[in-house]
């Protein structure tokens, strides 16, 4: 009945309007990485060929992109899609000829490339309790299979690494960057908004093993 598709975890109002599928977004397993720096978060290279922020090519940055489009979709670091500047239309540029693409590039023409270092990313543990649950992170490519942080991090999201999960989200646009920078950063929040506490600061096993 109509009360059946209301309530519960699948239901209409958790599963498909609080709780919908977004674009641009990934999960998996997270790891401890003490060599990151507290604002950055390790990607996987396969997550990194997958989401994709648009750029527009410009006289500084042409190379770059020619560079990006020639590997394509299948090579780090490549790109997706090209939308050329008067189309609506996007090519995918795995099957398409794109020594020919990349030649004839021309200013204003949008590049999906995919993600790369210092790319601002939302970064996210459930169940969000607080505001300091999704923080503005900078990725760094890394290999393997797993999102990784510094381990000073982890009381804010209230994460520990027994095989707990976490979400990124790639903002697609500056403006959605530079907001999420500025607002959301964990640089600017390393105390609880609620007393004060240092949150983001060294725990448990890491003073131990700067003692011995």
């Amino acid at each position: 009945g109509i009360v059946q598709r209301l309530k519960g975890k699948q239901g209409r109002f958790r599963g498909n309007l609080s709780g919908k599928r977004v674009d641009f977004s990934g999960r998996t397993v997270i790891s401890p990485d003490p060599n990151l720096r507290i604002d950055q978060v390790g990607v996987p290279e396969l997550v990194a060929k997958i989401l994709t922020f648009p750029t527009r090519v410009n006289e500084a940055n042409i190379e770059l992109m020619r560079k990006l489009v020639r590997n394509g979709a299948d090579v780090y670091p490549g790109a997706n899609y090209l939308q050329e500047k008067d189309s609506d239309f996007k090519k995918f540029l795995k099957y398409r000829n794109r020594d020919s693409i990349a030649r004839n590039l021309k200013l204003g023409d949008l590049i999906e490339r995919h993600m790369m270092d210092e790319d601002i990313v939302l970064f996210n543990r459930q169940p969000s309790l607080h505001k300091l649950s999704i923080m503005c992170h900078r990725a760094k490519v890394l290999p393997h299979r797993t999102f990784r942080f510094n381990e000073c991090v982890c009381k804010p999201y209230n994460a520990d690494f027994d095989g707990d999960e976490m979400n990124l989200h790639l903002p697609q646009t500056e403006e959605a960057r530079a907001e999420a920078w500025i607002l959301m950063g964990n640089k600017y929040n390393l105390v609880s908004p609620r007393n004060g506490e240092l949150l983001i600061a060294a725990i448990q096993v890491m003073i131990s093993q700067f003692y011995s």
